[in-house]
Formats: C-alpha cells, structure tokens, sequence
C-alpha cells in the first residue's frame, strides 16, 4: 500500500447568530443549532432533578386523584403524563412502570428499588398505600366515584 501526501488548501467562514452557527468551508455549508430540548424520538427534559420514575409517580398520584379510584393501567398513567411531557415513550414508559412494581413477573428484569405499584391483573396497577395522594375529603372521591359509575 501506497500513502501519497497531498494538500488541499481551505478557506471559511463562521456565522454567529444567536443559537445558530453557519460555518462554510469553500462550498460546504454546515449549520449548528445550539437550541435546547430534543428533537422527535430523542431524549427529553424533565427538569432539574426530575427522572422518569418521578413522572411515573407524580402521573399515578394525579390519575388516583382524578378518577377517585385507586386503580389504573400503564396507558392512564402515559396519558396523564403527555399531559405535560408529551414526547414520552411508551415502551419506556411501561418499562419503568413495571419497575415500579415489585410483585410484577418482569421485575427481576430491573435494577430497580422502587415500590410505588402492587400488580392486580393483567395491565392494571394500584399505587401503594404510602404514596398516596392527599385527599381533600372524602366526599370529593365519593363525588368522583359516583360520575364514573354513571358515565357523568
């Protein structure tokens, strides 16, 4: 094998505007965006100190809240928590979920210490005891449970 040194002589220019960078180089154009937040299907942010399980628990706590019941499926949970993070993952999500819960099939899966879900059937999940929400009172829940029952 044969190495032929060689040059090739390069001019340029970079473009500074705001959060965007133009550098050419002879013909070459390349622009780089220094926006936070991701692009579809990249990772999102949180916030600070925020993590998934966070959202996951955060999700549940309001969906107990909402419909009164302690009782929901990972898809209630992802909806609630698009509500203000609406480019969440549902696989990730779900897996997550699962690792929330100790008594779940797949848990040994998980390098996870969390107990925030007990299984109850297939798909469906209640958040334990401890991490309850705050009621109100006992007649908001009763008042929720009632609009469910008869579709309201």
């Amino acid at each position: 094998m044969k190495e032929l040194p060689f040059s090739i002589p390069l001019s340029g220019v970079i473009r500074m505007d705001e959060n965007l960078f133009t550098v050419i180089v002879n013909r070459t154009e390349s622009i780089i965006s220094l926006e936070t937040g991701a692009a579809p299907g990249k990772r999102i942010s949180l916030g600070d100190g925020m993590t998934m399980h966070d959202v996951i628990l955060e999700s549940a706590q309001e969906a107990v809240r909402r419909k009164g019941l302690n009782r929901f499926s990972t898809a209630d949970l992802l909806a609630v928590a698009r509500e203000k993070y609406p480019g969440l993952k549902r696989a990730s999500f779900t897996s997550r979920v699962v690792a929330a819960t100790p008594d779940h099939g797949s848990f040994k899966h998980h390098k996870s210490t969390r107990d925030y879900f007990s299984h109850i059937g297939s798909g469906m999940f209640e958040l334990n005891e401890r991490y309850m929400p705050e009621k109100t009172s006992d007649q908001d829940i009763l008042g929720n449970q009632r609009r469910i029952s008869t579709g309201q």
